[in-house]
């Protein structure tokens, strides 16, 4: 079995340094060199595009990501490892879902709660779920991470929602999976969004600045909220699919010009007033597509011109 391991820097790559937890300087898979000293079924290729933590991730690091993914020739090997920080997996997750979904090895998605020396950290089980996954012939892009209850859980890389103080990870329309002792108990159908077929290696996907992301909150002054220069603006909503429709129709009259989207609703959900609101003052729904997803393919969206923005984000909605 050979597999190919990008390396990304984040906690399951990172170690003490002095009195704070930092990228390992050198680089190295600190997993996979422990993998290699327990097994020998598995041969492996390394790619280290990027070494950062992953809350210093830029639009220049999603594109040279992009860049080894499609300039690699993946049909060389039965599958991917992907290392990379928590902070940011969904986002990661899904801009790599979203990209690869028609590339042909599964592309696994890796990453851990806390450093590799860490006796709780799950960054090491997670590798070799990873591994194993790809030896079964699991087809798909997927993150496979073990929550704090010990559950292993399987999501699909586009329905992944990003953790807050919590450790563990969720999917909006719940876990593709668990897998316990070498068995995969799939929970419900693979979630895989999609995007038009504007990228490839003679269109690598160049994002930018350009969409301007907001989060709902009691009293939001979006009188100081300044969209000049973006190309798009994602809203998301509260957990009832609901934000303020007042304010947020003004701020919509305000920005004409710029197409606003919002996120995440049910498609067939019951809506509130205010949900139906804010539609009928130009907002442009998303349905059944996570906000970390959104956002990621809506970035997609403004760096291409194939398609109108508008047009690119309905694709498979």
């Amino acid at each position: 079995m050979n597999i190919l391991i990008i390396t990304t820097g984040g906690t399951i790559g990172s170690s003490f340094e002095g009195d704070r937890i930092n990228v390992r300087a050198d680089g190295k898979s600190a997993v996979l060199e422990r993998y290699l000293s327990e097994h020998s079924e598995a041969q492996f290729d390394i790619k280290s595009p990027l070494n950062i933590l992953s809350e210093r991730i830029t639009c220049d690091d999603f594109n040279q990501l992009a860049e080894t993914l499609y300039e690699e020739e993946l049909s060389r090997y039965d599958g991917v490892i992907l290392t990379a920080g928590s902070d940011t997996l969904a986002y990661l997750a899904s801009f790599v879902g979203l990209l690869c979904g028609d590339f042909p090895v599964p592309i696994m998605i890796v990453a851990a709660n806390k450093i590799l020396t860490a006796p709780d950290s799950n960054g090491y089980v997670n590798f070799c779920t990873a591994v194993e996954l790809i030896g079964q012939g699991i087809k798909g892009i997927f993150v496979p991470y073990r929550n704090s209850d010990g559950v292993m859980v399987v999501h699909s890389a586009t329905d992944l929602r990003q953790a807050d103080l919590s450790e563990d990870f969720f999917s909006l329309h719940g876990a593709y999976a668990t897998y316990e002792n070498g068995v995969l108990h799939e929970n419900r159908d693979y979630i895989a969004q999609t995007i038009p077929d504007v990228f490839g290696k003679d269109h690598l996907p160049k994002i930018g600045d350009s969409v301007l992301l907001l989060h709902p909150y009691p009293m939001q002054d979006y009188a100081a909220i300044r969209a000049d220069g973006k190309k798009a603006v994602l809203h998301t909503l509260y957990h009832s699919a609901t934000l303020d429709s007042s304010a947020a129709s003004r701020f919509i009259e305000s920005n004409a010009g710029i197409p606003f989207f919002i996120a995440s609703l049910r498609d067939g959900q019951k809506p509130y007033a205010t949900t139906k609101e804010i539609i009928e003052a130009g907002a442009i729904p998303l349905y059944d597509i996570s906000p970390e997803c959104a956002y990621m393919k809506l970035l997609l969206a403004c760096a291409q011109d194939e398609m109108s923005i508008k047009g690119f984000m309905k694709v498979s909605q």
